[in-house]
């Protein structure tokens, strides 16, 4: 969890916590298209992902329907 301008953001170490994966498998689900990229919040001139509940609710059913059409893999 990040804090930018006193608002909270969960970050990808969050994500991988909810999903029950690294932070490095999220990132390949990512570059791989088997989950959406996650929204961005601007902090100065960082460019900051951030991880809320939606996408990872959106993420769990990106992956849970992917893993049915592969058999129960990833």
């Amino acid at each position: 969890m990040i804090i930018v301008n006193g608002q909270r953001y969960s970050t990808i170490v969050d994500a991988a916590h909810e999903l029950g994966v690294s932070a490095k498998t999220i990132r390949s689900y990512i570059e791989k298209g088997l989950i959406p990229e996650p929204p961005t919040v601007r902090y100065g001139v960082r460019v900051i992902n951030h991880f809320p509940t939606e996408f990872i609710n959106k993420a769990k059913e990106h992956l849970e329907n992917y893993r049915n059409r592969r058999g129960g893999r990833a």
